[in-house]
């Protein structure tokens, strides 16, 4: 599925609403709670990358992060930012594939990343990160060797495969699981400082059971440098 294809294909899933895509991702609280919060308690600067309606984009702004949000569909984002007025919140809003997006250098404390799979995305996304950033990524897996997701126009990733496209980040938290006729990855990584490796067999609450706090409408935040309008 080429770029306009894919833009149009998201443009009418978003105008349908996906409901089910408004609700921050329980494994993104679980590991908010686990390895953000204690590592930036006054917060600091993130970005989402595919960020479709902004369930934790606006989630983080809430909580006075400063958000850089980029999706492929312009639906997507105008929703998104007629939500953030709405929730009285300030993002930074791009149009476009996550490939397009101009990450520089060492600009963002967190970077989130779900279900887009992009191998290519990898080393500007470490680039992108903070001595000490993190990122939280919850990506599609091909599962079983004749499980096919190229319907929807993805690559998905192999099994195992993540981890080895992150070598600059030291693991956090690592678990694979089959859901349905494919798979899921759930990683959560730092760049530099001291590693912390929490294994899902450890006594956690898992991604699964974990529940994340109502959302706080506050006073919106500085929008993050290099802004780009909507």
């Amino acid at each position: 599925m080429n770029g306009q294809k894919q833009k149009a294909h998201w443009d009418f899933k978003y105008e349908q609403g996906l409901p089910s895509l408004t609700q921050p991702d329980p494994f993104f609280i679980f590991a908010y709670g686990h390895f953000v919060e204690s590592s930036f308690p006054n917060a600091g600067v993130a970005l989402d990358l595919a960020c479709g309606l902004g369930r934790h984009s606006l989630w983080l702004a809430s909580r006075s992060w400063r958000v850089c949000g980029v999706d492929l569909s312009e639906v997507a984002i105008r929703k998104l930012n007629h939500a953030a007025l709405e929730l009285n919140v300030s993002l930074d809003l791009f149009v476009g594939d996550a490939s397009e997006y101009k990450f520089g250098s060492s600009q963002f404390d967190l970077i989130v990343l779900f279900y887009h799979a992009d191998r290519n995305l990898f080393p500007k996304v470490v680039s992108a990160l903070k001595p000490g950033g993190l990122l939280i990524c919850k990506i599609s897996l091909r599962w079983d060797t004749d499980a096919s997701l190229t319907a929807a126009g993805t690559d998905p990733l192999n099994r195992n495969e993540l981890p080895s496209l992150l070598p600059e980040l030291q693991v956090l938290y690592h678990q694979e699981r089959q859901v349905r006729d494919r798979g899921v990855v759930e990683f959560a990584g730092r760049k530099g400082g001291q590693e912390i490796v929490f294994a899902p067999s450890e006594n956690l609450d898992s991604p699964q059971t974990a529940h994340g706090r109502p959302i706080c409408i506050g006073r919106s935040s500085t929008l993050c440098s290099g802004s780009v309008s909507v």
